[in-house]
């Protein structure tokens, strides 16, 4: 046989790959819809985005709710590129009965079409009242007009971890944590080491991300209530230009093809914190788990952003994965029924135990089992928090982050104009929600 290895011949056998495991899926369900079925049972469809060991921790929660009841059987599809097919099945109505394959940052842009189902009517009868289990922020970005569309079973939160034996070496103090700005590019700048020759060896961190400094600045992206972008504001302005005014420090081009010399996963030994090559590191709780594996040795300390007058203190971003129910499943009170379930503290516990990550639900991120480790407890503390934010309510956010993106590259690496370039993300992305927003007849 004659084998092809033009691109375009490479992609239809990839949509091939993706269509027979889609087949062989349905397939071996099967047996499980037949033996469902004689048990007079409802067979529902969740379709999730996990794979590898995320995925089996799950099935086993999915199968206790299999065994709790004889009324429902939930079959778990997992696929590669879920996703992107979601987002085809919302398109053509093939839908499964619940979801976990939405992105906090898609979340919106979904609900203004209104394929997703609102909860609140199920929460309601559920006798839970979710606003005061699920930690601030993450209630928050369940929203949409009002209205509950999503939930999650697990979060991440953020904070900088540092490199211990280097604040000491270039005497700042271990156990001294930074926490104002003048603070922050204090030992940003100690830490930063050239050999003989000019070369970089090592450096603290350099600001990235415009969407979270924004926030911590005290600004913010979106007004809600006025469906207006506010990607001007000037606390935004004003966060861009610090980060500019970082990059200038340091050569960010020649930091930037140092920190490429090194793995930018933390799952790998080469990364640049665990070698001592970036003493200070933006990561997530999750981070104590890879510190074990791959640094043992390694002594850590963390501290949450710091923050400017007039900004936001213990501030975090959250993201992620969200459950929710197709507005044309045919079974929503049984996918709720799961969703219940699936987001009880117990099952919560158990899915973030094994994921390493942070529990949503307040009572259960203060679980010993969680606090035990100190990282977690303070990312409890935070994330329980006012100044926790996630994908703000616009429907165009995932364009809107694209730009922003953008105007933070020009700053940074083209010396532009912080004020122009947000001036002109503004017009764009307003113009581009009213056009959406007309669409929809929302005023």
């Amino acid at each position: 046989m004659v084998r092809c290895g033009c691109f375009g011949c490479m992609k239809d056998l990839k949509r091939f790959a993706i269509s027979l495991v889609v087949v062989l899926a349905l397939f071996c369900g099967c047996g499980s819809r037949q033996n469902a079925q004689k048990k007079n049972r409802t067979q529902i469809v969740y379709w999730t985005g996990w794979t590898g060991q995320e995925m089996g921790v799950l099935q086993r929660i999915i199968n206790r709710f299999n065994a709790s009841q004889d009324r429902i059987y939930c079959r778990m599809v997992t696929i590669a590129g879920v996703y992107q097919k979601v987002r085809i099945a919302f398109a053509g109505g093939d839908v499964p009965d619940l979801t976990s394959c939405i992105w906090a940052e898609e979340f919106s842009s979904y609900a203004i079409r209104g394929v997703l189902e609102p909860l609140d009517p199920y929460i309601a009868r559920s006798g839970r009242d979710l606003s005061k289990e699920y930690m601030p922020g993450l209630w928050r970005m369940f929203h949409f007009d009002d209205k509950v569309y999503a939930l999650a079973m697990t979060t991440n939160g953020t904070l900088f971890f540092y490199n211990k034996d280097i604040f000491k070496a270039v005497g700042w103090g271990e156990d001294r944590v930074p926490k104002t700005l003048d603070e922050f590019e204090e030992i940003n700048r100690l830490c930063v080491k050239y050999d003989k020759d000019g070369n970089l060896e090592r450096y603290g961190t350099l600001p990235f991300n415009i969407i979270y400094w924004g926030y911590i600045f005290g600004g913010g992206w979106y007004d809600e209530n006025t469906h207006r972008v506010t990607a001007n504001r000037p606390e935004n302005v004003r966060a861009l230009a610090w980060m500019q005014k970082q990059s200038r420090k340091y050569d960010v081009r020649k930091l930037r093809s140092f920190e490429k010399t090194f793995s930018i996963f933390i799952a790998s030994a080469n990364c640049p914190f665990y070698v001592g090559k970036a003493a200070i590191y933006h990561s997530g709780e999750y981070m104590t788990y890879h510190l074990k594996k791959y640094a043992p040795n390694l002594r850590y300390g963390w501290f949450p952003y710091p923050y400017p007058p007039g900004g936001r203190p213990n501030c975090s971003l959250v993201g992620g994965s969200l459950f929710a129910i197709p507005s044309s499943s045919k079974h929503k009170d049984e996918a709720w029924e799961l969703l219940n379930f699936l987001t009880q503290p117990e099952s919560i516990k158990e899915f973030c135990l094994g994921l390493h990550n942070l529990p949503p639900l307040i009572q259960v991120a203060r679980d010993p089992a969680f606090t035990s480790d100190p990282v977690y407890r303070d990312l409890a503390e935070i994330m329980s928090g006012e100044n926790v934010f996630g994908p703000p309510p616009v429907p165009i956010w995932t364009r809107y982050m694209t730009d922003l993106n953008r105007a933070e590259e020009y700053a940074v690496y083209g010396n532009s104009d912080p004020q122009k370039l947000l001036n002109d993300v503004q017009f764009r992305m307003q113009r581009e929600l009213n056009r959406l927003l007309e669409q929809k007849k929302i005023k």
